[in-house]
């Protein structure tokens, strides 16, 4: 699947990491639309005119891995589930293509927007020599608790509660700011098992301001797609959870296409 997707950018102009980060937008509106595999290259021969691919390394898709971090009550999961407009997640991602490595705090408001908290892990940082280098993911130390306190969220000692790895294409309009990115790979592991969901594609819009209508949202528009929740975290916690209380997440399951293994 990387190679068929791969081949369907070729076609693309290119971005850098600085252009994109002017599009960073921790302070966004996120839009997703959850597609199957091939629709998900429909839309890209659809949208090349109108955005530029980020090239990090020359590659265009980059690779992440995340461990999500919640309580034993599983909080963060439960706030989501019981669709509370104030929520959060803690999690280390890392960026596979360039190794970086950062502790994040994404936090969702009752308006609609997302802020996300960042504190890099993979480097002694200049103006933070105190915040040491981050060796095991898998670990909310007292660098993460002290980003937490920080803005506002008394939590310690969390405890992993997902491992996700995903593979990820990220699009720059050429004429409205407007960063997007395409997921796919999508890979769930806890308690020695995985969950594969090799079929499904997440497209999300990220924007700064309420949406204006673009390439991507009139393909949208064409097929008759609607947006829809798909949180990477809820529904991996509900398919690798069995304590976990799913109802509201339980259509979207259903629909999907997944291979579970033991590790």
């Amino acid at each position: 699947m990387f190679e068929t997707f791969q081949d369907n950018l070729k076609d693309f102009s290119r971005s850098s990491l600085e252009e994109s980060k002017a599009m960073s937008f921790l302070n966004r509106f996120d839009t997703k639309f959850v597609l199957k595999v091939e629709s998900a290259l429909d839309f890209l021969k659809n949208i090349r005119e109108n955005y530029s691919l980020l090239e990090i390394n020359d590659s265009v898709i980059q690779s992440y891995r995340t461990v999500y971090f919640d309580t034993p009550e599983l909080l963060c999961f439960n706030l989501h589930h019981n669709r509370r407009a104030n929520r959060f997640k803690f999690r280390t991602r890392q960026y596979l293509s360039n190794g970086k490595i950062f502790n994040e705090i994404k936090q969702k408001l009752n308006t609609g927007k997302t802020i996300k908290f960042r504190q890099r892990r993979d480097k002694i940082k200049e103006d933070a020599p105190n915040i040491p280098i981050l060796e095991d993911l898998a670990k909310f130390d007292n660098a993460f608790s002290f980003l937490a306190k920080k803005n506002g969220y008394n939590f310690e000692d969390l405890l992993p509660s997902l491992f996700v790895y995903f593979n990820r294409i990220t699009l720059l309009n050429k004429h409205f700011p407007e960063r997007m990115t395409l997921d796919f790979g999508l890979k769930y592991g806890y308690n020695n098992e995985e969950f594969m969901l090799g079929k499904t594609a997440i497209v999300e819009l990220k924007r700064e301001r309420s949406p204006d209508i673009t390439a991507s949202q009139e393909f949208f528009r064409k097929i008759h797609k609607n947006p829809g929740g798909f949180s990477k975290y809820a529904i991996g916690v509900a398919l690798t959870h069995n304590e976990a209380k799913k109802n509201r997440f339980l259509p979207r399951i259903k629909k999907l296409v997944y291979e579970r293994s033991s590790v």
